[in-house]
């Protein structure tokens, strides 16, 4: 497949994944908080070799990505996401799904809330009342929330900012599909905060359950993204029947 790599709005980096035998449908994608866009290739490459186009962007103030800047607010995060929406428009793309991981499915949630042109969205690893969660967590020192990879606001910070736009966001998104998905091994969001999100999403809505870590949650939910994908999106019978699903090497 082709891998390119585009600058977008404020200078924003996103990564395109060409889609083999496409289905006209994209996702843009955003990674986790002190990640960047490389933690999410084998999810994107996956998705791609089974005809979803993808656009992978890395949020600013993140050291280990490629867009500079700084992470001022949640503001930051929902606007680099529209700019690599918009960069897929200007590609062609017309049904267009938001995707994240961790602090990207937050901001996944939030930029499809707020703006009806996404198809639906796609969240892994995030929940509901994450603030005092990570609150307790940073006080015990159970987990490193790996501020020193952030040119901007904490962890914390962002998710007390980011947790009073969730209902909003739901409510925006009521009517259009949304993929909630939870990691079996979790440290820093249990399965009880992603089903609460669920909850108190408007229909249509699923969760599922992976085995996975929080780190890798985004890579070993791939299966599961394909085939919420695949029910909305068939190909046609015949292109089906000639092209298996099969995993994409890596």
């Amino acid at each position: 497949m082709n891998v390119t790599l585009h600058r977008v709005g404020d200078g924003i980096a996103v990564l395109e994944y060409e889609a083999r035998r496409a289905r006209d449908v994209a996702l843009v994608v955003g990674h986790g908080y002190s990640s960047s866009k490389h933690n999410l290739d084998g999810m994107c490459a996956f998705l791609a070799s089974h005809g979803f186009a993808v656009y992978s962007l890395d949020f600013p103030g993140h050291k280990l990505g490629a867009s500079g800047g700084r992470l001022r607010g949640v503001d930051d995060l929902v606007g680099a996401m529209a700019a690599a929406a918009e960069f897929a428009r200007s590609r062609g793309a017309q049904t267009i799904y938001t995707v994240g991981h961790s602090m990207g499915a937050t901001t996944a949630l939030v930029a499809a809330g707020g703006d009806s042109r996404f198809a639906g969205a796609v969240a892994i690893a995030t929940g509901y009342g994450r603030p005092t969660v990570l609150d307790a967590l940073a006080a015990r020192g159970v987990v490193d929330l790996r501020a020193a990879y952030v040119d901007g606001l904490s962890l914390p910070e962002l998710a007390s900012a980011w947790e009073p736009l969730l209902d909003d966001a739901l409510l925006g998104l009521a009517g259009r599909p949304v993929l909630f998905v939870a990691a079996d091994r979790d440290g820093m969001v249990s399965r009880a905060s992603v089903e609460e999100l669920h909850r108190r999403a408007g229909e249509p809505k699923t969760l599922v359950t992976v085995s996975s870590d929080h780190t890798f949650a985004g890579d070993n939910s791939r299966a599961a993204i394909l085939h919420w994908l695949a029910a909305m999106h068939p190909r046609r019978a015949a292109a089906a029947a000639a092209t298996p699903l099969v995993d994409a090497p890596l």
